[in-house]
């Protein structure tokens, strides 16, 4: 690409991204480290170091608004490329709310476009943000997981296999809790959020809950489990990729929630099971079948590995990241 790629983005996974890009993000930092303004100060000095800008990639709604605004407010063009911009629910009768569209609108409109992370968002960013569906591209997220790897299921304390679940944003917590009822045989493990609210009522006892874990402990209560029960809220939002990635990368069989979020990434039947949103009685079959066939889960799990070395990795993503950028400003 000729000119530079700017970008508030702390991506050093990827070899291919940082050689391709230039972040503003020092060694030991990241954007839940900096302030939206002092991210697109930043930006807005790289710019002024001279050499032709080809885009300028920024992730996150408050960081990407800040700068879009600041390149409106100082004349300049914004060569602007938005991803990590989530749609939330739409609420017509609160002003602050119209308010906030208008502006990603009056951004979304000065940009080169917007990159997001499942293909049924290309649609509702473009109606939401006021542009064609074309300025909006589709690139599948990576795995966080630095070690890509088959993980030897164990059995929990009381000697039953494991089915967990993890994460925060649009989880169905009330669905895991029923599908635990449903299978005692195997012992659940939920791990949330600090100040995340759990469903009303008596926690099923073959189920455990953990807050707020510690990376390393997640991924060895990830790496224990049979299997990797991850029931989401239906949402326009895409949500659960985090996990769902993080669990094919240690080759364990998923069964999830069929919506926006996971669509993209799970094969059905082969690298992972999908159910429909809120039905606790399929996603406990779903379950059950896969702790009855040990073969099953086992060859789901590698498969889902293979997936996830062959696609899902980071210099793969940056390679598809960058294209999407090229292909957006017009190179």
């Amino acid at each position: 690409m000729s000119g530079r790629i700017l970008t508030n983005m702390a991506f050093f996974q990827s070899e291919v991204w940082k050689g391709a890009t230039e972040s503003i993000c020092r060694e030991g930092e990241s954007p839940d480290t900096l302030g939206a303004m002092r991210q697109a100060w930043r930006l807005l000095k790289l710019r002024r170091r001279g050499g032709e800008v080809a885009a300028v990639v920024t992730m996150g709604p408050r960081a990407s608004l800040a700068y879009g605004v600041g390149c409106g407010v100082l004349g300049l063009r914004s060569r602007q490329v938005l991803c990590e911009v989530f749609l939330d629910e739409a609420r017509e009768g609160e002003w602050t709310w119209r308010a906030k569209r208008r502006l990603f609108q009056w951004v979304a409109g000065r940009s080169l476009g917007v990159i997001v992370n499942s293909s049924a968002e290309r649609r509702r960013v473009a109606v939401r943000f006021g542009i064609p569906e074309e300025k909006v591209v589709f690139v599948p997220l990576c795995t966080t997981v630095a070690e890509v790897r088959q993980e030897v299921e164990q059995v929990g304390a009381a000697g039953r296999p494991q089915v967990l679940t993890a994460g925060r944003t649009g989880r169905d917590l009330a669905t895991f809790w029923e599908v635990a009822r449903r299978v005692p045989e195997a012992e659940f493990v939920a791990i949330v959020g600090r100040g995340q609210a759990l469903p009303a009522g008596e926690v099923p006892k073959n189920l455990r809950v953990v807050r707020e874990c510690a990376w390393e402990a997640y991924l060895e209560q990830l790496g224990q489990a049979a299997v990797v029960a991850l029931p989401l809220l239906a949402s326009e939002r895409s949500t659960g990729q985090v996990v769902l990635l993080e669990a094919m990368s240690l080759g364990k069989a998923v069964v999830t929630t069929r919506t926006t979020g996971t669509v993209d990434y799970v094969r059905e039947g082969e690298t992972g099971l999908l159910v429909a949103p809120g039905d606790a009685l399929d996603m406990a079959k779903a379950v059950q079948g896969l702790l009855a066939n040990r073969e099953r889960r086992q060859t789901m799990g590698a498969r889902a590995l293979v997936q996830v070395q062959a696609e899902l990795l980071p210099d793969a993503h940056a390679a598809r990241r960058l294209a999407a950028v090229r292909e957006l400003a017009g190179e």
